[in-house]
């Protein structure tokens, strides 16, 4: 009784392991283009793995150039006709968004220059994101953030705001950049 009770454990640990390798070559497929309903296979380009790899380092490059309150590189990954809009106002243009941001990140890093970095930090939190290409050119990704701040040594770090945004890039000169991105709490 026991040996068969122990070989029907084994037949079914080898069950959930078939299935679970059949499960991730479906879908290793699918994301291939191999199967029928791939995004691959429907658009006839093998590269939207690495588009949306592109994009996602943007995304990641925009929020940590925010996070280090660092201008040069926040503005680089945006359209020299960008727009920024969020319930505060609309910006249109690098120079109205490096406006509207300038000052922030300027009090920023003054303020993490008197008190230390681990005093001042901020974290852009992003996630549940979601890509809709439009074309093979432009995407809009969705997504929910959390903007986590320190209050000083020895304090908690709080979620001071969160919300959704939509982001709307497009390819220039072969790299994504931000042509819009909209921001609600």
């Amino acid at each position: 009784m026991m040996r068969h009770l122990h070989t029907g454990r084994a037949m079914h640990k080898k069950t959930r392991i078939l299935k679970a390798l059949s499960a991730a070559f479906a879908t290793a497929a699918l994301l291939a283009g191999f199967m029928p309903g791939g995004q691959a296979a429907a658009t006839g380009n093998d590269s939207i793995a690495r588009d949306r790899m592109a994009i996602e380092e943007t995304l990641r490059r925009y929020v940590r150039a925010l996070d280090d309150s660092d201008l040069d590189a926040y503005l680089a990954t945006l359209t020299d006709d960008a727009k920024f809009v969020a319930a505060e106002g609309s910006y249109s243009g690098k120079d109205a968004i490096r406006k509207y941001v300038e000052p922030v990140m300027k009090s920023r890093l003054a303020r993490r220059e008197k008190e230390g970095l681990a005093a001042t930090a901020t974290h852009h939190v992003v996630t549940n994101q979601s890509f809709e290409f439009i074309d093979g050119d432009n995407v809009v990704v969705r997504a929910y953030w959390m903007f986590v701040v320190a209050h000083g040594t020895g304090k908690p770090n709080t979620i001071d705001i969160m919300g959704s945004s939509e982001d709307f890039l497009t390819r220039q000169g072969g790299k994504w950049l931000i042509r819009e991105r909209r921001v609600a709490p």
